[in-house]
């Protein structure tokens, strides 16, 4: 709560609030608390009736240790029944007062190792929650030869109860503070009594007391002071307004009506457990004045992705803060706006650099020849809090990092530009590093689509998006299998090359990329006839130290047109001669597209060309593309002065 300053009398001004803090209450277990569902295990401290060896008188037993009464005379035992358990301060259903007593005698005697204490306590329970229909003396019975000592001792502990149970207690804190920073603490207990009522205790009780905006002669924050006592303290004064705040705990106190309970599905007695209260409370007392000291903001931020694509929007989450210090606010500064105090108002200017083709390395100062991204500006005019920057699109594979800085230039000079520290934040900090790993665009095409036997082939890759500084480069292995007695179907997956029948693999060569271009293997020999496949795959690049890869593990075992090849049968000997053809003549062999027809009308040349007789060369698309690459093989025009020959 916040008051103004109030005179307590010449020549000394105080600000004395008291500070009751009505049943605010923190509930907590004495002892060990049960557990949320326990159950029955056996009998604990207590009499057995010898007269059949059965009825009992005493606590029972549970799983999680501890110790408990009936509530229900007559009902069957809680032994090997499962409990659940429910603690408050009206979990029977009896009159407030009587659930005050019950809680008393379970806090006090609950607990006990002594046969007659267990039996006067279940005893007394049972006087209070009902005797279905017996006498103190029926049950007082089941004590054997102990009954009186049982009997005299239960209402003993029915006058206790009535006498000393309570209702509640309740903390308060009253903080006494001068206008030279000097004050007086001094926390309470009210405990209120089933006899008696509210009744203010005397020292009795040691509570913790914590300061914030204040401290005590000795310079700590937290003291542990007796209720009804008072201490002295001193305010700091590095806060934008000076506010003492100050708060109270007492722990394990023996006071209150709260009692834990267990219910059975079984239908077994309800059980009653031993419980207490912890009563806490906590208020503040505040004098408050705009602070002249500047304030040094402090930005931390999460990048919205540590792994993205390229072409994914990045954002930044910042949180603003505080750093304090010597002549430094310990929070963020305010300005007077109309007679309204609000938080000075900055501008985060974040940029986001790269892309850089090997990890960050987190260091105090920017890289001067740092790519740049983006910059966003981010306007903040709430002070501390987490924010969001407007989105930055990555344009490539690589590493990026966020870097922030705030310029008191900014802020307006009215809203406390004078009191703004400066922030400029580290480079390649972790939680502002974006990675975005990248495969190269690989199309590849055979040398030849149909040889005879005895000819050899190569695959030639061409490689894109592959950046040249990638340490290592990437080895790319280029993996022949066949021969298939039938060309396998266009579009179809060969499986993973590890996974192949080995007898299919025909060559495996290794092709050393280091930039973009276009590169062949080595040319491989067939002999036996049927159809062969390129297939291609590579681990990417080196790892780095952190385990990453600028280019990750990638393959391709889809089957392309432009990357078979087949290796024609042998024609027989005595085989008839292919017809004459007419109009067009298809392929001579190995693969060379050949012209074959030319006509010249009037004085323009026609090129005439046939499904076939231009030799197309399909590249296959990249493995990330729609895009198909063709290429077209000039071969056959050179001979007609209208293309090299290759």
């Amino acid at each position: 709560m916040t008051s103004p300053t109030k005179a307590l009398g010449p020549p000394r001004r105080r600000l004395a609030l008291a500070l009751a803090l009505l049943f605010s209450v923190a509930v907590g277990l004495l002892g060990h608390a049960p557990a949320a569902a326990v159950t029955g295990t056996g009998l604990g401290p207590g009499h057995l009736w010898r007269g059949d060896d059965v009825s009992w008188l005493g606590t029972y037993r549970l799983d999680d240790g501890t110790q408990a009464f009936c509530l229900e005379a007559g009902k069957s035992s809680p032994v090997g029944n499962h409990y659940d358990t429910t603690t408050g301060g009206d979990v029977i259903g009896v009159s407030t007062d009587d659930h005050a007593r019950l809680a008393y005698i379970a806090r006090t005697w609950g607990g006990t190792t002594d046969a007659d204490t267990a039996a006067a306590g279940q005893l007394a329970v049972w006087t209070i929650t009902g005797l279905n229909g017996h006498t103190q003396r029926y049950y007082a019975g089941r004590a054997n030869e102990r009954w009186p000592i049982v009997l005299e001792r239960a209402n003993q502990m029915l006058a206790e109860a009535s006498s000393a149970a309570s209702k509640s207690v309740a903390a308060s804190i009253t903080v006494e503070l001068s206008d030279d920073g000097t004050g007086l603490i001094r926390p309470d207990l009210t405990v209120d009594r089933v006899a008696g009522g509210p009744t203010s205790l005397e020292p009795t009780h040691a509570g913790t007391v914590t300061l914030d905006g204040a401290v005590f002669a000795d310079g700590s924050t937290t003291a542990v002071v007796r209720n009804g006592e008072s201490v002295s303290v001193v305010a700091t004064g590095d806060a934008a307004h000076v506010t003492v705040n100050a708060s109270v705990e007492f722990v394990d106190l023996p006071y209150g009506r709260v009692t834990t309970v267990g219910n059975s599905p079984a239908g077994s007695q309800m059980i009653l457990f031993s419980g207490g209260v912890a009563a806490s409370a906590s208020e503040a007392a505040s004098v408050e004045q705009l602070s002249p000291l500047p304030f040094q903001p402090t930005v931390s931020t999460v990048t919205s992705d540590t792994v993205a694509e390229t072409g994914t929007v990045v954002t930044d989450q910042v949180t603003l803060g505080v750093r304090p210090g010597d002549g430094l606010l310990s929070e963020w500064g305010r300005y007077d706006d109309a007679g309204s105090w609000r938080p000075v108002p900055v501008t985060v200017r974040s940029r986001l650099l790269g892309p850089f083709l090997a990890p960050v390395v987190e260091a105090a100062a920017w890289p001067d020849d740092a790519p740049l991204v983006c910059e966003v500006a981010l306007e903040v005019v709430d002070g501390p809090g987490t924010y969001s920057t407007p989105g930055c699109e990555l344009p490539a594979g690589g590493y990026y990092t966020w870097v922030e800085t705030i310029d008191p230039a900014d802020t307006p000079v009215e809203a406390g530009r004078d009191r703004v520290g400066s922030w400029r934040s580290p480079f390649g900090t972790a939680t502002e590093t974006t990675f975005v790993p990248w495969t190269p665009t690989i199309s590849t095409v055979v040398s030849d689509a149909e040889i005879d036997p005895g000819v050899c082939v190569s695959d030639e890759l061409t490689v894109v998006d592959l950046h040249p500084d990638v340490p290592g480069g990437v080895d790319v292995e280029s993996v022949l299998v066949g021969p298939f007695a039938e060309a396998p179907e266009v579009g179809s997956d060969l499986g993973p090359i590890g996974r192949l029948d080995p007898d299919l693999i025909v060559a495996r060569e290794t092709v050393a990329t280091s930039e973009d271009g276009t590169y062949a293997t080595p040319c491989v020999t067939l002999e036996r006839p049927g159809t062969y496949v390129f297939l291609f795959s590579s681990e990417g690049s080196a790892a780095a130290e952190d385990g990453s890869r600028i280019v990750p593990a990638f393959a391709d075992t889809t089957v392309y047109r432009s990357e078979m090849t087949t290796v024609r049968r042998p024609v027989p000997a005595d085989a008839p001669a292919p017809p004459a053809r007419l109009a067009f003549t298809g392929s001579t062999g190995g693969g060379q597209p050949l012209l074959v027809a030319l006509g010249i009308m009037g004085t323009g040349l026609v090129l005439v060309t046939a499904a076939g007789a231009l030799h197309l060369r399909r590249r296959r698309p990249d493995r990330g593309s729609e895009t198909a690459c063709r290429a077209v093989e000039t071969d056959a025009l050179s001979s007609f002065g209208l293309g090299e020959a290759r």
